[in-house]
Formats: C-alpha cells, structure tokens, sequence
C-alpha cells in the first residue's frame, strides 16, 4: 500500500511538472496584470499607480464609468475578477495596444487594455462586466430605425490615421450583414461580451443567424445599430481602442470597449464589451416622422 502511494505521488509530481512544462510563459503584460490586480484587490493605491495610465479609466458592472483614475480611488472601486487559481487569463497583442482578459466562469469578466508608453506598458483602461439576467422587458420595435449614427456620422472627429481607418470600418460594419462579415475579426474566434448574454456564439454561427433571420421575415422593421451618445479613442497606429456611451433601440443603454485593428492589412474589430447600464432607463424610439420641424403629437 505504501509502495502504491509513494508510487502515485511520484506520478502525480511527474505530471504536474510536465503539466508547468508545457505552460507558455507568462509575457511582460500578463506579469504586469497580475501585479496590478492583486494591487487594486488589496487597496495598494500605490503599487497600483506606478502601472496606470494618464488617461486610465474604469467601467464597473453596474455600468458606472470613473473617468479617472483618482475618481476610481475615491470610490474604493474593486476588480471583478481577481488572480485565483481558477481564473483564466487571455491575451491578445496589437502592437502597442494589448488586450488582458480575466474571467470566472461563465459568469464574470474583466477587459484590461494597455497601452505601450515611452516609460514601459500602463494600464489604460478596465471594463468589468457581470453576466445578470434581464429586470426589464425591452420595447419592441415595429417601425424602421436608419442607421445615421454611426453609419453616417458620429458625435466624434478622428485624427489619427489609425482613427479613421477604424471609423470607416466601423461604420461599413454597421451597415448590414456583408460589411459585418468583413469587418468582425475572425482570427481569434472574436465572441463579443455583454451583460444579458455573456459569450454570444462564434462570428461564423452569427452571421448564418442574420442571414437566416433575414430569409425567414424579409418584411421584419430594418433596426440601425446602437448610435453613440459620447466617445474616446486612443491611436497607436495599426490599433485604437474605443470607449463609448451608446443609447440602445427599446434597450438600456452601455458602455461598449473596443478594438479595432489592423489585421493582416484589414481593419476589423477584435474586441467588444458591453457593459449596460444598471439604473438608466429603457431608450425606445420614435418614428423619423415624429422627429421633423413641425411634427406634431
């Protein structure tokens, strides 16, 4: 019985090293990560600033945005997501713009951009968000909504070039099933991430989803995409992170956490959050009548 047991253990210890072994190692980022969300857990605002950024920012999962780190510290804002054994950790690189993703589950889930300054990598913004059923029964829609913002125009002027070019591809995205075809990245398998729905399914299941939705009621009302009440980029050049506030059709309205980058010499998006907006109200429409000179109720 001894024998057995010493036996057994010498597997287990064997395959555990195997195990760490074939583990990539950690990147400079995911160190970094790990530093500082075992320091914004703990309260160590200082070890914590060392690794902000200038422009950092903060989306809660009550869809509270802290526009600044300082207003973060105040409020004694925590991590979603902590550094426990049962975390997983995704990464992906764009250039000097790379995404951390922390999660619990199917439940909980933490976007950390960073940002590459002259004075090393910084944590430039985090977006956390909590999957939660529904407290509200949405409006539904029975009237055509144009999509004019933001297939035709944004609250927002882009400067760099990098900025532009993901306008564009943004705004050819929302403009119907084919430009959506185009402009998701599918090199990573992109899933967008939001409250009610947590992981939707993969790029290739959802766009058969459009067009056999499409297929099955032709005469269903044309709905635009969620327009942007407010917005922030950050350019590095071949990627930008975008920060939103976007009022929703018969919905709640979010925070959306983007990126868009460059990939292989086409501009598409690669990350998405969207994190509701716990006590706001429902945002339905009106019809475009209703809002010309002159229209009466």
């Amino acid at each position: 019985m001894k024998r057995f047991f010493a036996l057994a253990l010498v597997v287990g210890v064997a395959q555990m090293a195997a195990l760490r072994a074939q583990a990539p190692p950690q990147s400079d980022v995911v160190k970094a990560d790990e530093a500082i969300t075992k320091a914004l857990v703990s309260g160590n605002k200082a070890a914590a600033e060392k690794m902000l950024d200038a422009d950092f920012s903060w989306i809660d999962p009550d869809g509270v945005y802290y526009a600044t780190k300082g207003e973060a510290f105040a409020h004694g804002v925590k991590p979603l997501v902590g550094t426990g054994a049962d975390v997983k950790v995704l990464e992906h690189r764009y250039g000097k713009l790379v995404y951390v993703e922390r999660s619990e589950g199917d439940k909980k889930f933490s976007g950390h951009f960073w940002a590459q300054r002259p004075n090393g990598w910084k944590l430039l913004h985090i977006n956390d968000l909590e999957v939660r059923p529904r407290d509200y029964q949405p409006v539904r829609i029975t009237f055509d909504v144009p999509c004019v913002n933001p297939c035709q125009a944004l609250p927002y002027k882009p400067l760099g070039a990098g900025e532009k070019s993901a306008l564009e591809a943004w705004q050819e995205q929302e403009s119907g099933s084919a430009g959506w075809g185009k402009r998701v990245a599918d090199n990573f398998d992109q899933r967008a991430i939001n409250t009610y729905g947590g992981r939707s399914a993969s790029k290739k299941e959802r766009f058969a989803g459009m067009l056999r939705a499409q297929e099955q009621n032709p005469n269903r009302p044309k709905i635009g995409a969620a327009p942007v009440a407010f917005g922030r980029a950050w350019d590095f050049g071949d990627s930008v992170l975008w920060v939103q506030l976007q009022p929703t059709y018969g919905e709640k309205p979010y925070w959306s956490s983007r990126v868009y980058a460059n990939v292989n010499g086409l501009w598409q998006m690669t990350e998405s959050y969207h994190t509701y907006i716990k006590d706001a109200p429902i945002m339905a429409p009106v019809p475009e009548s209703a809002t010309k000179k002159g229209a009466t109720n």
